[in-house]
C-alpha cells in the first residue's frame, strides 16, 4: 500500500513541477536551390527496377541491387515536375537521394528520372604501332 502512495505522490509532483528544459520542435528539411534535399546524405544513379508502396529498388552502375525504404514525404520527380512512383518504368535511369533513418536504414528522400550519361570516349590513336 505504501508503494502506491508514494507512486501517486510521485505522479501528483510531476504535474507541478514543469519539464526541465522547454521542448522544440524539429524543423523541416532543408532544400536547397535546384530541389536537392540537403539532409540527404548519399545520391546513387542506376536503372530504376520496381517501386511498391514500402519500397524503391534500382540497380547500380556496377551491377549492385539497392533497395530503399519510400515515405510519404518522398519526391518523385520527372521533368522537373512532381511525378507518382507508377510513372517510372523498369530500366529507365534515375539519381536518388537518401537519407538514414534511426535504424540506419536508407530512405528514399527524392527519386528523379534523369538522362543517361555518355559513355566516356576512348582515346582514339591514329598512328600505326611502332
Amino acid at each position: 500500500m505504501t508503494a502506491l502512495a508514494n507512486l501517486a505522490l510521485a505522479f501528483m509532483l510531476l504535474q507541478y513541477y514543469p519539464y526541465p528544459y522547454p521542448r522544440t520542435r524539429v524543423p523541416p528539411p532543408q532544400t536547397a536551390p535546384g530541389g536537392a534535399n540537403t539532409d540527404a546524405v548519399a545520391t546513387f544513379t542506376g536503372t530504376f527496377k520496381s517501386a511498391d508502396k514500402k519500397y524503391v529498388t534500382i540497380t547500380l552502375d556496377e551491377g549492385n541491387s539497392m533497395r530503399m525504404y519510400i515515405t510519404h514525404s518522398t519526391k518523385f520527380i520527372r521533368d522537373g515536375k512532381p511525378a507518382k512512383a507508377k510513372d517510372f518504368e523498369a530500366d529507365e535511369y534515375v539519381s536518388v537521394d537518401a537519407a538514414r533513418d534511426a535504424r540506419f536504414n536508407l530512405i528514399a528522400v527524392r527519386v528523379e528520372a534523369i538522362k543517361k550519361p555518355a559513355p566516356p570516349k576512348s582515346p582514339q590513336t591514329d598512328k600505326p604501332a611502332q
